[in-house]
């Protein structure tokens, strides 16, 4: 894949480059302070953009909305020859939002919800859960389950006698340290892909796709030992 296409250009100033590429005129200046963008030609005091700039105005747009931050953008311009950025965009564009979800997320009406929790489901519970990033509330009012089988685990738990607040504590405590080792990970495999002169496409793509079992069968293996450890500890301490 070729950088997003943006048609020629020449002497455009800022705001006519805002227009052209769609990023407004704020976004463009911070990305020129990050040196993101290199600084804009001068005639007299009026800053001038051409071509160049909108190419990489683009391809950081796309960058953005996939997800990579101001830092990360800078080190692939840094260390990535011009013609991989599209490679880049394309990898980071087929793996967004399919690479590590296993589960098709359900929707559910809410009312539907408050039914099957018997009124346990207040809506500030509900934003709890939505805040960890167990569901998400559409627009519609209905509610996106992200992990059904994490739903289902819910329910097994409420049958035991938890009750859903003591539940939805339990989820957000594991959210919360998961997503800490999900981010440990990503950065690690991101530093991996940057550490080098250049950045080969072709590894990025096959290094992400067997990091997803791997990622998750290490969570697997490790939690079973971890809770029997922490399980051996609770028990020395009420004996």
């Amino acid at each position: 894949m070729n950088a997003p296409a943006v048609a020629d250009t020449d002497d455009l100033s800022i705001e006519a480059l805002a227009t052209r590429t769609g990023v407004t005129v704020r976004n463009i200046r911070a990305y020129t302070t990050a040196g993101l963008l290199p600084p804009p030609r001068l005639r007299g005091r009026l800053g001038l953009y051409d071509d160049d700039h909108a190419q990489r105005l683009a391809l950081i747009r796309e960058l953005r909305e996939q997800g990579f931050g101001i830092e990360a953008i800078r080190r692939i311009f840094g260390r990535a020859p011009a013609s991989v950025w599209g490679d880049l965009v394309a990898v980071a564009r087929s793996m967004s939002g399919s690479l590590f979800a296993s589960e098709t997320p359900v929707v559910v009406p809410a009312k539907a919800i408050a039914a099957k929790w018997k009124g346990q489901m207040t809506p500030a519970l509900l934003a709890r859960a939505t805040k960890a990033g167990l569901m998400r509330e559409l627009p519609d009012g209905q509610v996106q389950m992200l992990s059904p089988a994490l739903g289902q685990v819910a329910e097994e738990l409420a049958a035991l006698g938890l009750p859903l607040e003591q539940v939805i504590g339990m989820q957000e405590t594991m959210a919360r340290t998961l997503r800490t080792v999900a981010r440990h990970w990503l950065r690690t495999l991101a530093d991996s892909l940057l550490a080098g002169d250049a950045i080969d496409a072709e590894r990025t793509a096959q290094l992400l796709e067997k990091a997803r079992p791997l990622a998750t069968g290490a969570v697997q293996a490790a939690f079973p030992v971890i809770l029997q450890q922490e399980l051996d500890t609770l028990l020395r301490k009420a004996a």
